[in-house]
């Protein structure tokens, strides 16, 4: 027997299995059913996917346009203190296990920074919030701490980092 016809009878046995398992008078309207859920899941997550992917390559396409007009001069008009002031409050949350127990304010693109922080976080962090976009300064106001000892904003879990 020639290897094609084998596949053929192969794919027959295949075809007529799926259908008695389909078509089973006692379990196949559950099968189906269930094929047809797994089906309708497996398209909406395709859709999702998709529709997460779009989303994610506009952002990236967005962010090199505004860097490319920024390279170039054609930049939108500085940063307010009050954006600076949330990109800093964003960006804490990433330089420090504590973001609560830092205050910040804003005033013509210099950032202050007052409040409690412990001495392995401190560099890190003026560093890390003089290289956001539109800082003109950092007046470090902070008070440092070696451990968090009996400082009640410096206690409880933090983030895990």
């Amino acid at each position: 027997m020639k290897p094609t016809h084998m596949r053929g009878i192969i794919a027959a046995l295949a075809a007529g299995a799926v259908a008695m398992y389909m078509l089973d008078p006692e379990m196949g309207r559950r099968r189906r059913a269930l094929m047809r859920n797994k089906l309708e899941s497996a398209r909406y997550d395709v859709q999702r996917y998709g529709r997460v992917q779009t989303k994610r390559a506009v952002g990236h396409l967005r962010g090199a346009a505004a860097q490319a007009k920024s390279a170039i001069g054609l930049a939108a008009l500085p940063a307010t203190d009050v954006q600076i002031s949330k990109r800093v409050r964003a960006r804490l949350g990433r330089l420090v296990t504590r973001p609560g127990a830092i205050d910040v304010s804003v005033e013509d693109g210099h950032v202050v920074l007052n409040g409690h922080i412990v001495a392995s976080e401190h560099t890190g962090l003026v560093v890390g919030v003089a290289t956001i976009d539109g800082v003109r300064g950092v007046d470090d106001r902070l008070t440092v701490y070696d451990q968090p000892g009996d400082i009640p904003e410096l206690q409880g879990e933090g983030r895990s980092g």
